[in-house]
């Protein structure tokens, strides 16, 4: 792809590394002839490529080569003595595929009859590389490989986004970006096709989020009974489901529609010798009488209706459900879970935070519709927390087993 080469087990300073995506490969592939989605993204290889060489002989930037290609994206390494020839091209290849080479290529997307929509994801980055001895490019470590890498995967769609390594050495280049944010500790800096400025910014707080973001799984409504029946599932020892009333839980649990995945998996769990805990409010504590209100429900009779439910549960599969115990709270903290091993190493919860309404009309949200979170260990100090809290309101001493 380039005239020079990089040498086998040498050091090269100021290599900058652009990274592509498509966003939209998997629809396009999988919603049209398998000869023309690849056509389209070989014509998306070759302009990328097209694109580099062109500037790399323009700028006489000695090294520009393509590391990896993936079908629908790759790396791309650029190295001259002079730093400024490389970036000239790095960055200008960059920009010029957002604005120029992505919108012919999507007129040909039209004019072939192709359906969906392509999408581009654009980084550089820039740092030190060690070249291997036997020029195995899929061999080297860098770290900076890897942030380049992984900052294009967070790059909003039709952006290009630029570390602060590279803004800072960019000249009037450096105009055409706006700050981000922060990614791995690097303020990154973005560029939106139509170059209005706040674009890009705006972007990028849709994709990456506030700063000192926690990783978890978020759902509009509750989960599905199969895909709740998941969690159960992995449960080794116990599953704690805690909450006002376990209205669903206790339904799920004596329904008579099939397929009833949810009592399947809670009678694998209790057969395996797990213990299914449920931890539901006192129908005759004050924190009943003041979430019926919030509600503008008659919560004690679905405490009641949920009890008559767990204990018909209970006479019918007789000895295969003496693992499932009942146990009753005066205290509330506002949070419905559903917990895989909430005592474990590593313990799964599945969370959904109350929300209240005052309306006389007595509208309110209902609790299927609830965003829910699904958390792991991986939430870091969100996760600690909510363990913390759950495993207190649901300890033996703040409950009372009544079945």
């Amino acid at each position: 792809m380039s005239a020079g080469s990089f040498e086998p087990g040498c050091t090269y300073d100021n290599v900058y590394f652009l990274f592509t995506d498509a966003s939209g490969y998997s629809t396009i592939v999988g919603t049209n002839p398998r000869d023309l989605a690849a056509h389209l993204f070989d014509r998306l290889r070759d302009a990328i490529v097209a694109r580099v060489e062109k500037l790399a002989a323009e700028h006489r930037c000695e090294r520009a080569e393509l590391w990896s290609w993936r079908g629908d994206g790759g790396c791309l390494v650029v190295h001259d003595e002079e730093e400024s020839a490389a970036l000239q091209v790095a960055l200008r290849a960059g920009m010029a595929i957002l604005t120029a080479d992505l919108p012919e290529l999507r007129e040909e997307l039209l004019r072939s009859g192709a359906r969906g929509e392509l999408h581009l994801r654009l980084a550089v980055h820039k740092g030190p590389i060690h070249y291997t001895p036997d020029g195995d490019t899929g061999a080297i470590h860098s770290p900076d490989i890897n942030f380049a890498a992984h900052l294009e995967e967070v790059t909003p769609r039709d952006c290009l986004t630029i570390s602060e390594d590279v803004h800072r050495v960019a000249g009037r280049l450096a105009d055409q970006f706006e700050p981000g944010g922060t990614y791995e500790g690097k303020t990154v800096h973005l560029m939106s096709p139509d170059g209005e400025y706040g674009h890009g910014r705006r972007a990028w707080l849709r994709t990456a989020g506030l700063a000192g973001g926690l990783r978890l799984h978020a759902y509009a409504q509750r989960p599905s009974q199969p895909e709740k029946a998941r969690l159960v599932d992995i449960a080794v020892d116990e599953v704690l489901d805690f909450g006002t009333a376990l209205n669903t839980c206790a339904g799920y649990l004596v329904t008579t529609e099939r397929p009833a995945h949810y009592r399947d998996a809670v009678l694998a769990l209790l057969s395996r010798g797990g213990v299914y805990r449920c931890v539901l409010l006192d129908p005759d504590c004050e924190a009943t009488a003041l979430y019926s209100r919030l509600r503008h429900e008659d919560l004690a009779a679905k405490i009641r209706r949920s009890l008559d439910r767990f204990r018909a549960f209970k006479n019918r599969h007789g000895s295969a459900a003496n693992g499932l115990q009942v146990h009753q709270t005066d205290e509330f903290p506002g949070i419905a879970a559903l917990c895989a091993d909430l005592r474990s190493r590593d313990p799964v919860v599945l969370y959904s935070p109350y929300m209240f309404t005052a309306r006389p009309d007595g509208v309110r949200v209902e609790r299927a519709d609830m965003p829910h979170y699904l958390v792991t260990s991986e939430a870091g100090p969100l996760f600690t927390q909510l363990v913390q809290v759950i495993g207190d309101a649901s300890a033996p001493k703040r409950t009372t087993r009544v079945l």
